[in-house]
């Protein structure tokens, strides 16, 4: 492709896909008020939550047709445009969720775009339930050992702000407290927004940076960055898997995945599960209070996957089913990157919001000079040689056969179980 009808191209989407992005903010659409949850709580937690979500349909039919005649103009066979057709479909879809809330096509629609709770998209075989189940049974007691201590708010900004503080190159951002956030913490491209009175484990707020901060914030304004690609800042649903699969990966890699945290993102996927197969609110709810969670953590978890879809069951938003299956994309890439020292594509991966599919057409655009490299880098990218050696030890470790290894330290193990036992 010549560089005039590329760049006339590339200028034209960058017009049709920020304004796309602007009208449409699918989880701001379906975000529940915190009124919604005040009144859960006053009727003592016994009625269904009655959201009243407001869709000014005019506007959003308006650019759904701007996006699909843009899609129309994209004619030919070339990975660029391959790309841009794809994301003109990935924004679409967004905007046809926002018109589905509290429809079965909501339901419908998610399904294709995250998948759900059975979905075999790991290997074709492997469900996201199964990967969950297994995380859970590994995990089984560990939680019930994790640290209790909270965080009050202003802990836990002040803990953000000394984080951001030490970065060598600044991730700017303002931290803006808001009474009335139906979510502990919501994280935008320059804003992160804390719930106020919010409280929060220290293990969970060292994840919560990794993950809104070093990686959503970080991959948005590398993108907000690229001088001919701004609207790499947001890459619609298509991206959600690989974005989400990063943020927990950052989370792995630092060493802030918690326990309580994995339980937590595996347990997600077992309430997907759960609202697939008819489950209400109520009867996630009631399941997440009966298993130990707190009443007001446990309301929090279960209105995301309510949310956008129906409260009585049988139609839920599925987002949070592709997080984990997302960490294994994404790990299982950085494993075949690193050993081929293809740090440049790893830099790609990070230069905004977009998908591991995005990379092909990335990568040429890099090569064309049009892609500049990333301004901000994870800290995982900022030390490729321990993430190398992190990867050719662990590659290993996945052939050790572990039962033997368990034979030998048998009576070890007993004798510590037992006394974990004893101190509870």
């Amino acid at each position: 492709m010549r560089p005039e009808p590329r760049d006339a191209l590339l200028s034209r989407a960058d017009q049709v896909f920020g304004a796309a992005s602007g009208e449409v903010r699918l989880l701001d659409a379906i975000a529940w008020p915190r009124s919604v949850e005040h009144e859960f709580f006053g009727s003592g937690a016994t009625r269904l939550p009655a959201p009243a979500l407001v869709v000014d349909r005019v506007r959003v039919e308006a650019s759904l047709a701007t996006l699909r005649a843009f899609e129309l103009e994209l004619q030919g066979d070339h990975p660029m445009l391959d790309w841009l057709r794809a994301l003109c479909r990935s924004h679409a879809d967004a905007h046809g969720l926002v018109l589905a809330i509290g429809t079965p096509r909501f339901y419908e629609l998610s399904l294709g775009l995250y998948g759900g709770a059975r979905t075999t998209a790991l290997d074709g075989d492997t469900t996201n339930l199964d990967l969950a189940q297994h995380i859970l049974a590994r995990l089984d007691g560990a939680v019930a050992h994790a640290p209790a201590a909270r965080l009050d708010t202003d802990a836990f900004v002040a803990l953000i702000e000394r984080k951001l503080a030490r970065r060598s190159r600044p991730i700017e951002l303002a931290i803006v407290r808001d009474p009335e956030l139906h979510a502990k913490v919501i994280c935008g491209t320059r804003r992160l927004r804390v719930r106020e009175g919010a409280q929060f484990s220290r293990d969970e707020a060292e994840g919560l940076y990794e993950h809104e901060v070093e990686t959503h914030a970080l991959t948005a304004q590398n993108g907000d960055a690229q001088k001919r690609l701004r609207f790499l800042r947001s890459g619609g649903p298509r991206a959600t898997r690989t974005q989400e699969g990063l943020a927990v990966f950052g989370e792995l890699y630092s060493h802030s995945l918690s326990s309580p945290r994995l339980s937590r993102l595996a347990t997600r996927v077992l309430m997907v599960g759960m609202a697939e197969d008819g489950a209400s609110f109520l009867d996630v709810y009631r399941y997440l209070v009966a298993e130990g969670a707190e009443p007001h953590d446990a309301y929090l978890d279960v209105q995301r996957v309510f949310r956008g879809g129906n409260v009585a069951g049988g139609a839920p938003f599925t987002k949070d089913a592709c997080y984990l299956a997302g960490l294994v994309d994404v790990y299982n890439f950085l494993r075949v990157a690193v050993r081929a020292g293809a740090r440049q594509i790893a830099e790609v991966l990070v230069s905004g919001r977009l998908a591991l599919g995005d990379l092909d057409a990335l990568l040429w655009l890099r090569a064309q000079g049009v892609l500049t490299a990333p301004r901000l880098v994870p800290r995982w990218l900022d030390k490729w040689d321990t993430l190398l050696s992190y990867f050719a030890f662990t590659s290993f470790l996945n052939e050790v056969d572990l039962p033997p290894v368990v034979a030998r330290h048998r009576a070890l193990l007993e004798r510590a179980s037992a006394l974990a036992s004893e101190g509870d």
